[in-house]
């Protein structure tokens, strides 16, 4: 039940809003989580804020948080702020939906990030087993080939963003209906087969970069289609 952190932080909330000011000790006794369709948090990212954050003294924004019946107080937005605060002593702004759904959330969610790309995984009731699998094919897609990484959303060929890989491999999973370690294998045997396909009308710069790196799969496009695989 809401009521008994309602009365733990009513001495904090500002005026007759759901916007709170928190001493860090009483903010510390919260027991938040991660909203269970946020993607996972950068931690570099996390320690760019950290350091920031130290450097100000203070935290900029707010953090969003919301109590979901059955599943507590969950964050989510602003998981890189919070979890950036570990280390820093300071006043915490925090904003919470009492007693709401997973479906408000998500409605509050898309109204905050209209502007913000966010991969479809992480805003849509996606089987968790499918997720994880999808999260894992990214992240090894990023080791594999770190070159090609672009933080950019607008990213060019022959490179990927990872929210923008994320939402291909959900939408292509999703199109050929086969498990996610299949569509792995189909999605390296298409780069070995695009590794032999004229080159000729690639640019230098472009042809030289996915020689070095093994990488072919957005040589020619930043998008793949199902049909090709």
């Amino acid at each position: 039940m809401s009521a008994p952190i309602k009365e733990f932080i009513k001495d904090y909330q500002y005026y007759n809003t759901n916007v709170y000011a928190l001493p860090m000790e009483i903010y510390k006794q919260l027991d938040i989580k991660v909203w269970k369709f946020n993607r996972p948090p950068d931690m570099a990212r996390v320690e760019e804020i950290r350091e920031t954050m130290k450097v100000n003294n203070r935290m900029d924004g707010l953090i969003n948080l919301a109590y979901i019946t059955h599943e507590g107080l969950v964050c989510y937005e602003g998981n890189h702020r919070r979890l950036a605060l570990e280390g820093n002593e300071f006043v915490v702004l925090i904003h919470i939906l009492w007693d709401v759904t997973d479906e408000k959330v998500t409605e509050e969610f898309r109204r905050l990030n209209k502007s913000v790309c966010v991969p479809e995984l992480y805003i849509s009731e996606t089987d968790a087993t499918i997720k994880v699998e999808i999260e894992q094919l990214v992240k090894d897609f990023i080791k594999k080939f770190p070159d090609h990484v672009s933080t950019k959303s607008n990213h060019q060929r022959p490179n990927f963003n990872r929210d923008n890989l994320t939402d291909q491999i959900l939408r292509l999973q999703k199109e050929l209906a086969i498990p996610v370690s299949q569509l792995s294998t189909r999605l390296y045997a298409l780069n070995e087969k695009l590794a032999f396909k004229d080159k000729t009308k690639l640019p230098e710069k472009n042809r030289q970069k996915c020689e070095k790196s093994g990488l072919w799969l957005f040589a020619w496009s930043t998008v793949i289609s199902s049909k090709d695989l």
